[in-house]
């Protein structure tokens, strides 16, 4: 515990360090926001059910689709850059070849990179 405290405090400051902000994102999502990533595929290797209110959920089994619904919700109000740094927990339903069931994922992102990569390929396609 001591080793993986001392590695998640060097990630924290290092991202700080380069201007990342630290975001969170719930550990129980939408199981379409796993769907619509990977295929109907997916639902068998998710840890997942119905919640009280009939939604079906999930446990994510990582971050990125979460980051993804907190860019798309925030729209052209999202100042950019946007450099965030998240270390989350993630829940696999079974254990794969190399990795437990449930596991922490450290990512850092930068928005920009994405935003400008895609407005190249529009003016490449206008061209």
């Amino acid at each position: 515990m001591r080793l993986r405290n001392w590695l998640f405090g060097e990630w924290a400051a290092v991202s700080q360090l380069f201007g990342f902000e630290q975001f969170d994102v719930p550990v129980l999502e939408s199981e379409e926001l796993f769907v619509r990533k990977a295929g109907e595929e997916i639902t068998d290797q998710l840890y997942n059910f119905q919640d009280k209110g009939g939604r079906r959920v999930a446990l994510r089994p990582e971050i990125t689709p979460s980051l993804a619904r907190l860019v798309l919700g925030r729209g052209k109000g999202l100042p950019l850059p946007a450099k965030w740094w998240i270390i989350g927990q993630v829940r696999h339903h079974r254990r794969h070849h190399g990795r437990q069931q449930q596991q922490q994922q450290a990512q850092q992102q930068q928005q920009q990179q994405q935003q400008q990569a895609k407005q190249q390929r529009a003016q490449q396609l206008q061209q």
